[in-house]
């Protein structure tokens, strides 16, 4: 032993002690150690030891599962912006800098819906916004929210707000019924 080395403590427990002959017989091998067998002995002797003689405890990765404020309002801009345009979440995520699956948890965390579920409720709003002029059909108004076509606008707008496009129309706007807002038809 030289100087540098300490004295060892106690007695080598024997995987060790077996561990240490195995790696010193493959460095002794006379043509050469093979690296795949001196890296599989040496590696088993660091993981016995780490395993059986190590102190620290390992702590846990901080789960990192919201989004930052940026991330949000980047997220929710693209959405909007492109709404009538196709955007998959996989372009959102990674506009995000994050994975689809990690920016799909983080972003239901940080708003209580699924970024599909929001974004089909900003369509909605947005529709909303659009049907209260009525410069556009309701079949324009449906494209240039992001539906497929006109069914598909009356489908889900029907289901998310209990009414057709056209009935929530005439019901915000009367003209739509033929009248002018406070004026009566009298006989």
């Amino acid at each position: 032993m030289n100087a540098c080395t300490p004295a060892p403590t106690g007695p080598l427990d024997p995987v060790t002690l077996d561990l240490l002959l195995t790696l010193a017989a493959t460095l002794a091998d006379s043509d050469g150690a093979q690296p795949k067998a001196l890296y599989q002995h040496s590696s088993a002797l660091c993981t016995h030891l780490l395993v059986h003689y190590s102190d620290v405890v390992a702590e846990p990765a901080p789960t990192r599962i919201a989004l930052s404020p940026w991330q949000e309002r980047r997220a929710k801009q693209l959405m909007q912006e492109r709404m009538s345009g196709d955007l998959s979440i996989a372009d959102v995520a990674r506009a995000c800098s994050l994975s689809r699956s990690h920016f799909s948890r983080a972003f239901k965390k940080a708003t209580g819906q699924a970024p599909r579920d929001w974004l089909v409720q900003a369509r909605i709003e947005r529709a909303k916004t659009l049907l209260a002029d009525r410069a556009l059909s309701i079949a324009q108004v449906g494209l240039e929210c992001g539906f497929a076509d006109q069914s598909h606008f009356t489908r889900v707008f029907t289901r998310h707000l209990g009414t057709t496009p056209f009935a929530w129309r005439r019901g915000i706007n009367p003209r739509v019924n033929g009248t002018a807002p406070g004026l009566a038809l009298t006989s």
